[in-house]
């Protein structure tokens, strides 16, 4: 028995990511631990400002024009919305770091997945220079194969 583990607000812009969520929350009887939003980041989520306890995301982080250079298990796959991060990348990753401030409680912890070694190092130092009074404890923590993939922190 889990207990009390807390709830969910799962979002996502797709459509066929949303029904897909929803169909397995059913499948596992999670209907009372896990809420599906549809909508663009952090729109869904209005009613909830200032009242997260966490923020995970992976979100489209490859480079627009590395898009037709990736694996064939991953380029042909997964959908162009779930890859496309803009120009270098960074498009969706800084607009998560510029509104998950608002988003999250205080002693809120955020985990987001990125590019790699400079797009981490880059969204750490950025949040250091913009933000140093209310994140903390930023980190980056590599995948398994020793690339510097997850960034961390907490705010408040």
């Amino acid at each position: 028995m889990l207990g009390d583990v807390g709830r969910v607000v799962a979002t996502d812009l797709s459509d066929e990511a949303v029904e897909v969520a929803r169909f397995n929350v059913r499948r596992y009887d999670l209907e009372n631990k896990v809420e599906i939003r549809q909508g663009s980041w952090f729109e869904p989520l209005q009613d909830l400002q200032g009242q997260l306890s966490g923020l995970v995301s992976n979100p489209p982080y490859i480079p627009s024009n590395h898009i037709p250079g990736l694996q064939a298990e991953v380029g042909r796959h997964e959908p162009l919305l779930a890859l496309d991060g803009g120009d270098n990348g960074m498009d969706h990753l800084l607009h998560i770091c510029q509104m998950c401030f608002s988003a999250l409680k205080p002693g809120g912890f955020f985990a987001f997945e990125t590019n790699g070694d400079e797009q981490s190092e880059f969204i750490v130092d950025f949040i250091n220079r913009k933000w140093s009074n209310f994140f903390h404890d930023l980190r980056i923590f590599p995948d398994f194969a020793g690339i510097k993939r997850f960034v961390t922190g907490f705010c408040g």
